[in-house]
């Protein structure tokens, strides 16, 4: 029996200004993001679910409720699932950060698995955050077929520790707004598998 779970990020938020270190700053879905989450329902309405896991956060809850629609699918809240805090840099722009903290944001770029924002928590606390609740969800037997709706760090995450990745590679990965991972475990080979929505 293979277990499958839709990695899914959540779909494009209203940001109008330049990139920002936005973490778990509370930010609705932009038109783009609903119209991402909207077909995104297209694509799961003959793709059998038996549960759905999400990050408290308005953008992903938004997210799968828009995917959901319409479907009686056990939905789950788990605080584990938020997106990397990142502290005193929440909402400031990357611009910002360079000119006024230079050494810091130097620092992040060399050791990004373990640089932690003032106040905030680095990619590897945010793996040992992510992970436990990751492999709670799928022992869950009752579950062939689950989607977790995360953020970039947080699926980031979860891909690279289960795939053997570098954390220090960790923003070399590619997830788009409203992008599907399929992860697949052969329970009798103990292997993940994977293919790209």
């Amino acid at each position: 029996m293979e277990k499958r779970i839709y990695l899914i990020r959540h779909g494009k938020i209203e940001w109008n200004h330049e990139k920002a270190y936005i973490g778990q700053t509370e930010l609705p879905l932009s038109k783009e993001g609903i119209d991402q989450a909207e077909k995104l329902q297209k694509y799961f309405s003959n793709i059998p679910l038996d549960k759905a896991y999400t990050s408290p956060l308005k953008r992903c809850q938004d997210t799968l409720d828009i995917i959901l629609a319409g479907r009686t699918i056990s939905k789950t809240i788990m605080d584990e699932l938020k997106e990397i805090n990142m502290g005193d840099w929440e909402g400031k722009p990357f611009s910002e950060i360079k000119r006024t903290e230079s050494e810091a944001y130097e620092k992040r770029g060399a050791e990004i698995d373990r640089f932690t924002p003032p106040n905030g928590e680095s990619f590897l606390a945010l793996q040992q955050r992510v992970m436990p609740a990751f492999y709670k969800i799928i022992m869950d037997e009752a579950a062939e077929n689950i989607i977790i709706l995360g953020h970039s760090g947080v699926n980031r995450v979860i891909l690279s520790t289960i795939f053997g990745l570098n954390l220090k590679e960790i923003l070399k990965m590619s997830l788009p707004y409203g992008s599907v991972n399929k992860i697949y475990y052969d329970q009798e080979k103990e292997k993940w598998n994977y293919e790209n929505g």
